[in-house]
Order: C-alpha cells, then sequence, then structure tokens
C-alpha cells in the first residue's frame, strides 16, 4: 500500500465521470441522460486515455526535461496528447459503437466529445503537473535546508582546527594552533597534550571539554582517558569481545598501542573510514 498510487486510479475515474455529465449536459441541457453503463464505459475509455498520458510523460521525461525547456515539453506533450485521444476516442469509440450496434456519432457530436475529453484531460494533466512540482520543491527545499545545515557544521568544524587552545609548560603558557595536536591523554588526573616529537603540555581543564574544541573528523575519543588524532594512527585490527585494537605511528603511549571498547568500536569505525 505504501507504493500505491492513488492518482492512478482517481485520474481516469473524475476524467470519465466529469466527461460524461458534461457531454450529456451538452447533448441534452434540458434532460441529461445518466446511465450506469455510459459512466462505465466512460471509465473504461478514460482509464485508457490516462495510461497512455502517463506513459507520454514517462517517455517525455526521459527526452525533455522540463528545467532545461519547459517550452517545448509542454508543447511536444499536448501535441501526443491530442494524437492519442484522436485515435482512442474516434477509432476505438467508433469500434465499440459498431460492436454494440449503435450507430457513429456524427460529426459535430465527436468534436463536442474530443474538445470535452481533450480539455479534462489537458486540465487533469496540469493539476499533476502542478502537484509534482510542488513535491519536488518541497524535497529540494528540505534538502537544501538539510545540506545547509551539514555545511553550517562543517564549517564550524573546519573552524575548530583554525583555534589555539593555551598549555602549561614549565611554568609557562604557550598557545599552539589545535591542527598541530597529536594526542591527548590523562595521566594521574592531569590532561596531558602532545603537540610535536617529544613535546607535551598541560591543559588546564578536563579532557572532555578539550575535546569540544577540536573538530569531531579529525579527533576521536577513543578511551576514557585518550583523545586521538586521525593521522598518526598506523593500523587498526580486530581483538577479543568485539574491541580494536589501534596502532600509533608515534612514541606517545607506552606500548604505541590502544584498545578501543566495545561499546566505542562501531562508532570509531564509522570515523576512522570516514572522509
Amino acid at each position: 500500500m505504501k507504493n500505491f498510487d492513488f492518482w492512478r486510479v482517481l485520474e481516469p475515474i473524475l476524467l470519465g465521470g466529469i466527461a460524461n455529465i458534461i457531454i450529456n449536459y451538452i447533448f441534452d441541457p434540458k434532460n441529461p441522460d445518466f446511465l450506469l453503463n455510459e459512466f462505465l464505459v466512460a471509465f473504461m475509455f478514460a482509464f485508457v486515455v490516462t495510461e497512455v498520458n502517463r506513459k507520454i510523460n514517462m517517455v517525455l521525461d526521459k527526452k525533455i526535461s522540463w528545467t532545461h525547456n519547459f517550452r517545448k515539453r509542454f508543447i511536444y506533450h499536448l501535441i501526443y496528447l491530442t494524437i492519442s485521444l484522436a485515435l482512442i476516442l474516434n477509432v476505438l469509440g467508433n469500434i465499440y459503437l459498431w460492436i454494440i450496434g449503435d450507430g457513429f456519432h456524427t460529426i459535430n457530436e465527436l468534436l463536442i466529445i474530443n474538445l470535452s475529453v481533450l480539455i479534462l484531460a489537458f486540465l487533469l494533466t496540469v493539476l499533476k503537473w502542478a502537484t509534482h512540482f510542488y513535491n519536488n520543491w518541497s524535497k529540494a527545499e528540505i534538502h537544501l535546508a538539510d545540506s545547509t545545515k551539514k555545511f553550517d557544521e562543517l564549517k564550524s568544524e573546519i573552524g575548530k582546527s583554525e583555534q589555539q587552545i593555551e598549555l602549561l609548560k614549565s611554568n609557562d603558557i604557550y598557545r599552539i594552533n589545535v591542527n598541530d595536536i597529536r594526542l591527548a591523554k590523562i595521566e594521574y588526573g592531569i590532561v596531558w597534550v602532545y603537540f610535536e616529537t617529544d613535546n607535551k603540555g598541560v591543559y588546564q581543564g578536563k579532557l572532555n571539554n578539550l575535546k569540544m574544541l577540536l573538530p569531531d573528523f579529525l579527533f576521536f575519543q577513543a578511551t576514557r582517558n585518550t583523545v586521538l588524532r586521525k593521522d598518526i594512527i598506523v593500523s587498526i585490527s580486530s581483538a577479543t569481545y568485539g574491541k580494536i585494537d589501534v596502532k600509533l605511528n608515534e612514541k606517545l603511549l607506552a606500548d604505541n598501542t590502544l584498545t578501543v571498547s566495545r561499546p566505542k568500536a562501531s562508532q570509531f569505525r564509522k570515523w576512522y573510514n570516514s572522509n
């Protein structure tokens, strides 16, 4: 039911029903004759018309884009619809009348029937186009809003790498670029930040506060006590119980490796494999 096209059912019912009512009023405005079998026949012909019209729309979608050449697309669709209606109403219609033995319509009657059905089919097609364009416009607005939000988030993350933080080293305060940080870890309650080979300083704050200053695409809190930079990772490998062993290319830890816990493993892999 999710992919069911209600318009595909509703359109021939509207086209056949309204066309039959209008034509009966035109032929006999004082005493229009509404018979059930006429409505059923009208629905049948309308279904053929709407399916042919749908096929025309699908073929033209592949050849002529609405956004690149609206006028050409509109004219071609109208021409094909008119030709299709002429064949369906006049050829198939007269064959049907011949089979049931009701005799053929006069030229004036055929003209009225053709014009009535053509105008109604065109109006319903325009309504369908309008609905289609509105839905696409709504989706484009939502997509644009999502893209703008993601762009702002990315811009904010990139901006973090251009910021500076203060570190304490030998009673002196240093300001270093966030982009120079290699790794941060807690040792005996102190947050040490490694920013060059064998060079480190103390961050006067909590590790979680420091992590908030670092761009997420570049840094990850692999353990409760360690935040590492992506490009210092040499390799990762699966460990026991769903954990991940991470090998680093710099001697920043005791054995140059750390283990990511199972609850963080999935998130870590997603971060590590992202761009």
